[in-house]
């Protein structure tokens, strides 16, 4: 690495740093993990998870939670197997909602450990090139979601994203948001800290107002930050 590389590679994590501490607030994870313990145990859920790593943190586990206790849930798509995917589950078997649930994911090992966990459909499936806005990526190849369904829950958490090359994958969700939302509708972005998904939200905040969408956004920020769009009826979502 020459000093001219070094240099650069020293900026690139500083400006990481940077907008790390801009985007995130670790002192409010205690906050985000007191409203999920207590919401889970009024509903006598056992505590299974480990928000810890590269798997959701408290305040994504909280805003899912809130969002099936509060919602009228009918039809949820997750990119993404992980605790996110049991947690949805057992909301929605503890809950009565009936609702269908669909997991998406890329690798076939762990989507069998997350499918022995669930009650919902878990599709594995290979990650392929596309282009979408003119950027290639790698993303969920074959028939991964019914055309015929339109998703009033869209968590996007996957396929991996934390490479160079793999930067803009997670912009392969907008097959689903451009033409398969419900009128009303949450959609939650994890690892809003990346340059990848950044560039989703700009997309998704793009095509809703050319939609004529009547929209709300929030970001949800914790020791890792998610943003959020909300509509109709899951309106009041862009406050939680």
């Amino acid at each position: 690495m020459n000093l001219f590389q070094k240099v650069h590679h020293r900026l690139d994590v500083l400006s990481s740093l940077m907008w790390q501490a801009h985007t995130t607030r670790p002192a409010m994870e205690v906050v985000y993990r007191d409203l999920f313990v207590r919401d889970i145990a009024k509903l006598q859920l056992d505590d299974l998870y480990y928000p810890v790593g590269s798997a959701a943190n408290y305040s994504l586990l909280y805003f899912v939670t809130r969002c099936f206790l509060e919602f009228p849930i009918r039809n949820a798509i997750e990119f993404g197997a992980g605790q996110s995917s049991v947690l949805m589950s057992q909301l929605n078997d503890r809950l009565r909602k009936e609702a269908t649930i669909t997991t998406v994911e890329h690798d076939v090992l762990w989507a069998d450990i997350v499918r022995a966990k669930v009650n919902h459909t878990v599709i594995a499936t290979d990650l392929v090139p596309k282009t979408i806005e003119g950027h290639k990526i790698s993303y969920y190849g074959g028939e991964y979601f019914d055309s015929s369904v339109l998703y009033d829950f869209v968590l996007v958490d996957g396929p991996p994203a934390h490479k160079k090359e793999t930067t803009f994958n997670r912009l392969g969700a907008m097959e689903v948001i451009e033409n398969n939302l419900a009128d009303s509708f949450v959609i939650v972005l994890d690892d809003m800290q990346r340059e990848g998904e950044q560039e989703l939200s700009n997309l998704i905040h793009c095509k809703l107002k050319q939609r004529g969408c009547n929209f709300g956004e929030v970001s949800i920020r914790g020791s890792r930050p998610q943003h959020a769009f909300a509509a109709g009826s899951f309106f009041r979502a862009a406050y939680f």
